[in-house]
Order: structure tokens, then C-alpha cells, then sequence
């Protein structure tokens, strides 16, 4: 039988009940300065000329956010609030028998309902519009390979692969909700758990995704993210 099993991110925590995705801990974070582009190119004209110039722009997204690391857990057999020290039986999590990561705006994201999502669904509930970088423009693939111990499975939702240049960037973001698509906190967003991936940096992990944010700049659209995962 396949199970699904907890994992956490650097952490052990105590774990008992159904085997299920469930909340997992964090570690730190990376934080950039948002980049406000290049010096300006300039030509050199005077009256009575005409100059044909092709300009190239490059601008840093302010609706999306990437996350990625490794991941490591313990599965305990215990029915001990203190689990992690007082248990019958405990075995080591392995990031290579796969699994999901998920992020999410709702810190009780409810699993046993979680379904298929669309792309257009996040325009409307971050108000992205007709952007570039809108959601819809993002999400274009449409097969995914989610299976949760609790809820569907999943794997008709709407999914962005990573673009890196790296040629082991193969990660696959695919966004689900929670029956529902009216808030931010009914969505969740998810990957698949793999031991030998690369991410945008070719360096090595285990996750990689991306998540929207609020549009514009400043403190008021600052994003809290929390995580889920399992082991399979």
C-alpha cells in the first residue's frame, strides 16, 4: 500500500493519526533587493534626423515570488504529545520516494476537499488583470501529477514549469483550492517532492516553486506563506 507520510523541513516533528499532508516548518530565507534595472542607453541625435532604434526592456515581476529548498522529516510511531522523544518507533522520511510541497496563504488549508484550480480563478483574487504576468499567462500547461492521501487526485490542474536556465530546472508548479475560489486562502500551490532535482541556480533541491503575491510595492503587499508537505 502507498502511504503518505509527513515531512518537514529541517525539522522533526511529532507526527500520529492519518497519514495526510500536513504543516511543515521552515527554515530561513533569502531576501533581494528588487532590482530597478540597468543604466538607461542614450543615442546621439540633432534636428532633421530620424533614427530607427529597437529597444529591449527587462523588468523584475512584482506578482511572484519563488521558493525552493530540501527537505527532511521523521515518521514516528507514538500517541505522545512529546513524540519526538517518547516514542515505540520512529524511521528516517526519504525526500526519494517523492511526495509534494505546498504553499499557501491559509494556515488551515483544507485538504480533504482540495480539487483541481484554473489560473484565470488567481487573476481574479489578486487582481492581476490583463498582464504580461498574469496568472493565466503563467499557468499554461495543464497536466499535473498530484496524488494527497486526503482529498483527489490531482492532476488536471493548471501547472507553470520552471524556465530557468538551467537544464535541470524541471520543476512543475501546480495550483489547487479547497473546493472553492472566491479568497486568496482557498488556494494552495504545490510540487513534486524530487531527490535529484536542480533549481534556477543549478545547484541541488528538492523543491521549487512559485507563488503569486499582491501587486505594487511596499509592506501592504507583503505575502505570509505557509507550508505543507509529505513524504510518499
Amino acid at each position: 500500500m502507498n502511504m503518505k507520510y509527513i515531512a518537514l523541513f529541517g525539522v522533526m516533528l511529532l507526527f500520529s493519526g492519518v497519514f495526510a499532508i500536513s504543516g511543515a516548518t521552515v527554515g530561513t530565507q533569502t531576501n533581494l533587493t528588487r532590482w530597478t534595472g540597468d543604466t538607461a542607453g542614450s543615442i546621439v541625435t540633432e534636428g532633421g534626423n530620424i533614427s530607427a532604434q529597437n529597444v529591449s526592456l527587462g523588468a523584475l515581476t512584482d506578482k511572484w515570488a519563488g521558493l525552493f529548498g530540501n527537505i527532511t522529516g521523521s515518521i514516528y510511531l507514538t500517541d505522545d504529545s512529546g513524540g519526538t522523544t517518547n516514542y515505540i518507533y520512529t524511521w528516517v522520511g526519504s525526500d526519494a520516494n517523492g511526495g509534494e510541497v505546498c504553499a499557501s496563504t491559509n494556515n488551515a488549508f483544507t485538504w480533504a476537499t482540495v480539487s483541481n484550480a484554473i489560473a484565470a480563478d488567481l487573476d481574479d483574487v489578486w487582481n492581476f488583470g490583463a498582464a504580461s504576468d498574469n496568472a493565466t499567462n503563467t499557468f499554461t500547461g495543464s497536466t499535473c501529477d498530484l496524488t494527497f492521501a486526503q482529498g483527489s487526485v490531482t492532476n488536471t490542474a493548471d501547472t507553470a514549469d520552471s524556465q530557468g536556465n538551467n537544464a535541470g530546472d524541471t520543476f512543475q508548479t501546480c495550483v489547487v483550492d479547497d473546493g472553492s475560489s472566491t479568497t486568496k486562502g482557498n488556494f494552495a500551490f504545490c510540487t513534486q517532492i524530487n531527490s535529484t532535482g536542480g533549481n534556477f541556480l543549478g545547484d541541488a533541491a528538492d523543491y521549487e516553486l512559485i507563488v503569486p503575491t499582491s501587486y505594487g510595492t511596499g509592506p501592504s503587499t507583503l505575502e505570509t506563506y505557509y507550508f505543507y508537505a509529505e513524504f510518499n
